[in-house]
């Protein structure tokens, strides 16, 4: 844990001191910023950027998800338990519906689209952004430099 520069009262004593010693206290920095534009472009590409790495961690997790399910053999336990109560002539297989083409494809399709959305309503909220900071002033940011 780090801890901000200390305040010294005149007259305090800091342990390991000498009497009569005043400690140097370092001066702490602070910087305020206006942020009053954002480029869009910049802001597509970075939204580019982070939704292709969404859909690798969700491709990836739902992988995973599958994998372990079919490890566990819940597909198996779910189509049994379906087969028993719709009677024994039923021919219900959960993982003709739920198999992991079908699961990998869908997963793909829906990340494909939240590529596409999610760019687009980043540059939008940049452009909104411009527009909201020209009539008030843009957002103020205070920097503080650690010590």
């Amino acid at each position: 844990m780090t801890v901000g520069p200390t305040q010294v009262d005149q007259g305090q004593v800091i342990e390991g001191m000498r009497p009569g010693a005043i400690a140097a206290v370092p001066a702490v920095r602070r910087v305020r910023v206006a942020v009053t534009r954002v480029d869009p472009w910049t802001v597509m590409k970075l939204a580019l950027v982070l939704s292709v790495a969404l859909v690798v961690v969700l491709v990836v997790a739902v992988s995973v998800l599958w994998w372990v399910l079919n490890s566990a053999g819940v597909f198996s336990s779910v189509s049994n338990t379906v087969t028993e109560l719709t009677g024994q002539t039923s021919t219900f297989r959960l993982t003709e519906f739920l198999g992991y083409g079908r699961v990998l494809r869908v997963a793909l399709i829906v990340s494909l689209i939240d590529v596409v959305l999610l760019t687009a309503l980043a540059t939008l909220t940049a452009f909104l952004f411009n527009l909201s900071a020209g009539i008030v002033g843009g957002l103020e940011v205070t920097l503080t430099e650690g010590g």
